[in-house]
């Protein structure tokens, strides 16, 4: 879900089209995935994840692609953001990446998937993902050569490449090359013990900017659907910055083996009816709802579904201008020139491979890579407004409850027993037990 193109700024205006694009990005790894008992690595006897036989005997090669790219996309994200401590992605077609000129990264055909920053240097990531049936080298060839950005990307960066194979079982291959860090480490340095936190969205803009931007998607699927929304409380141990000792390096706490939130619910059960509010220092109060037909339950906390609220109006406003000015640039000839000749310079040295946007095909492709062009460009210009819109409203959805966010007064849920459930400090997510085949 929190993985993929922006499709946001335009989506705003039709929220409801947002569990439909959730639906379509969870979807192909319920149809095609399945897990197996097995003996693990350490001789206990556990589970891996397969393809089924769905995948494997009745899918056809275009379909097998579509799927490859997803999974590719979903373990890319699972495995920086969730495991080793990078914030959350932009997609490399939406952002630029720092130390980069936005019109030669526009025009740059053969792109990584996702950028990222890690709190240890080098703090800019740069993450390919590929992913086959049968990983191949070939393919992760492929997918270094997409990270090769001499001359595009100047600055210390790290690039990761991260491989994802359905032969045999679901497994990754993981390449990371340092050799783009510039300022290594003093003497001495060292890099501190245990997992690393990601940012922290309540110090750090850019991360709560990355954060908004990747809970979009189930921000408007709340928005949609506010009358059928309920809160889930969520212990304090979902925040790792207030539970110093972790079962795991996992930015996700499953709830079903969490302490904190059956001692919260416990103490709720005994409150008078209709106490939606919960203190910061015993738990979170997510508004969740259910999607459906897709056995999903999305949530997030009241900090967050503000600061949403208020980047999406500062983006819309955005992508409004872009729709103006990208017709006015598209028929302006020096505009036209100036994109072109970077095209014909930049193309000229790269194999065939890497063909720019074909100018000759249907005006309509041709102006919405335009009107996506200048989006990126005012998003670029107007970066410290985004960020100041996130901020703004995240620091007052701390003050707010949920009567003033949404007009009503949410109904609490305290028991989903036929979910799991699993939450971080600011999103929630419950899927449906009968999905887990």
């Amino acid at each position: 879900m929190t993985v993929g193109r922006d499709v946001t700024p335009w989506l705003a205006n039709v929220p409801r089209l947002a569990e439909l694009e959730i639906i379509s990005r969870c979807s192909p790894l319920r149809a095609y995935l399945r897990r197996e008992k097995g003996i693990g690595p350490d001789r206990q006897v556990g589970y891996r994840v397969v393809a089924n036989e769905v995948y494997q005997r009745g899918t056809e090669i275009t379909a097998k692609g579509a799927f490859s790219y997803r999974i590719g996309m979903t373990m890319a994200e699972w495995l920086c953001w969730g495991q080793l401590g990078m914030g959350h992605s932009l997609h490399a077609e939406d952002s630029y990446p720092p130390n980069t000129d936005p019109a030669l990264w526009d025009v740059t055909a053969r792109k990584p998937d996702l950028l990222g920053v890690h709190p240890l240097q080098p703090a800019n990531w740069l993450v390919e993902a590929k992913a086959q049936r049968r990983l191949s080298k070939g393919k992760l060839r492929e997918g270094a050569g997409q990270l090769a950005l001499d001359g595009i990307v100047n600055g210390p960066h790290r690039r990761v490449l991260c491989g994802t194979s359905l032969e045999d079982c679901l497994f990754m291959t993981v390449d990371i090359d340092t050799r783009e860090v510039r300022h290594p480490e003093p003497r001495g340095a060292s890099v501190p013990p245990g997992p690393v936190l990601p940012p922290d969205p309540a110090t750090d803009d850019e991360a709560l900017y990355r954060l908004a931007r990747s809970s979009m998607l189930i921000y408007l699927a709340l928005l949609s659907n506010q009358e059928r929304a309920s809160v889930v409380p969520v212990g304090a141990a979902v925040d790792p910055r207030r539970a110093p000792v972790r079962r795991s390096a996992s930015a996700v706490t499953l709830i079903e083996s969490d302490q904190s939130s059956a001692t919260l619910r416990s103490r709720l059960g005994n409150l008078p009816e209709g106490s939606a509010e919960l203190s910061a220092q015993v738990g979170v109060d997510m508004l969740a709802v259910d999607l459906p037909g897709a056995g999903l339950t999305v949530g997030m906390s009241r900090r967050l579904y503000a600061a949403c609220q208020s980047l999406i109006r500062t983006e819309e406003v955005l992508a409004e201008r872009a729709d103006s000015e990208a017709e006015q640039e598209y028929q302006d000839p020096m505009a036209r020139r100036v994109v072109e000749e970077t095209l014909s310079a930049w193309t000229a040295s790269r194999r065939p491979s890497a063909s720019p946007p074909r100018w000759e095909r249907a005006e309509p492709e041709v102006q919405n890579w335009w009107r996506l062009r200048t989006y990126r460009r005012l998003t670029q210009q107007h970066r410290q407004d985004l960020l100041a819109a996130a901020r703004g409203g995240f620091e007052e959805g701390n003050e707010y409850n949920w009567r003033s966010l949404v007009d009503r007064e949410p109904p609490i849920i305290l028991e989903r027993p036929q979910q799991l459930e699993s939450a971080t400090a600011d999103t929630y997510l419950a899927i449906d037990r009968g999905l887990i085949t």
